[in-house]
């Protein structure tokens, strides 16, 4: 899906408009506010809100999340706006109201686009293998053998049922079906993250199957394996979902692949969680997280680990920018499977 389709979603467009209606709506009542001596007299506010959103704007990633900042940053001054004129009378269709109501309806609109319609996951271009925890277990278990085999495929084959109650069916390349086209694999993307394991009807297609998903003889854990760990309801893991996919596009090997698992959608993601000292609390910085595995060890992690005596994990999460070329620098992509790695 191109970038101008994608910021197209109700849930940009919306936003978008909630984001600008204060500004138009004083533009509207009040036109002498567009003169030069009225722009001079709000300039000492608006220079440091403009200055606030350009360096939020700079650290954006993708598209997306550069009309989310923006849209976030222009809607707390539209309610602010709008409480500030409230004592000024509406009339509309012959009656004088009060000033609160465009306040009260203000917040009512944010409510309903913020329940209605959810951030979407990334729809762009991707090579990110969708993983569930059976498989993910199964990549991150060391093992004496650390080449690929049938032995440990089979060994791990029956997991699935028993860890993730995700129902997704692991197909063989004979077996797979594929989507007919780019706009029912985007619905199927769109169902499964929305869903999760409350989902478990007939899609058209047979059993539920996730485009981006492989089966697990088809996962060598001897690869280099860089996993994220997400939560659907993180903002910060959706925000990092175009850089993962734009360095999968770039630095995707035979021997190094780039996953994913949305911990909240199994019913052991807690557990995932503790194995790997994540916090999946509302408030936590952990996510996301990205950790680097091969033969089922992990080598390297992001956020990082600063080694200082006190405040170390909080200083590595709060300086990771989630950028592209930090997961670049922090994995050593350009280097990484090529044997030159410096961390093996």
């Amino acid at each position: 899906m191109s970038v101008v389709l994608r910021i197209l979603r109700p849930h940009y467009v919306a936003n978008a408009l909630l984001a600008l209606s204060y500004p138009i709506h004083q533009i509207i009542n009040h036109p002498d506010l567009l003169s030069t001596s009225s722009i001079g007299a709000y300039s000492r506010y608006l220079l440091p809100a403009l200055a606030l959103i350009v360096i939020k704007v700079r650290g954006a990633q993708s598209a997306e999340e550069l009309i989310s900042v923006f849209s976030l940053y222009m809607k707390v001054f539209s309610l602010y706006g709008f409480w500030a004129i409230s004592d000024e009378r509406v009339d509309f269709w012959g009656t004088t109201w009060s000033g609160s109501w465009r306040f009260v309806f203000f917040m009512l609109a944010w409510s309903v686009v913020f329940i209605a319609l959810p951030q979407p996951p990334y729809q762009g271009p991707s090579k990110v293998i969708w993983l569930d925890s059976a498989q993910l277990n199964y990549l991150t278990t060391p093992s004496e053998k650390t080449s690929k085999g049938k032995g440990r495929a089979d060994e791990h084959s029956n997991l699935k049922s028993r860890h993730s109650s995700a129902k997704i069916v692991e197909l063989n390349d004979d077996e797979e079906e594929l989507l007919d086209n780019e706009e029912e694999v985007e619905k199927a993307q769109d169902h499964h993250h929305e869903h999760g394991q409350q989902c478990n009807h007939d899609h058209g297609h047979g059993s539920l199957l996730h485009p981006m998903q492989k089966a697990t003889s088809d996962l060598d854990p001897s690869h280099y394996w860089i996993i994220a760990f997400n939560a659907t309801w993180s903002s910060p893991c959706r925000y990092f979902e175009a850089p993962h996919a734009n360095c999968s596009l770039k630095y995707d090997r035979v021997n190094v692949h780039f996953a994913k698992i949305d911990m909240d959608l199994f019913a052991d993601g807690e557990e995932i969680a503790e194995r790997f000292k994540i916090n999946l609390g509302a408030t936590t910085l952990d996510l996301p997280t990205l950790i680097l595995f091969k033969d089922g060890k992990a080598l390297k992690q992001l956020p990082p680990k600063i080694a200082t005596k006190v405040g170390g994990d909080v200083l590595g999460k709060v300086g990771w920018d989630r950028s592209a070329e930090s997961v670049e620098t922090a994995f050593e992509l350009a280097k990484l499977g090529t044997g030159k790695e410096s961390f093996v």
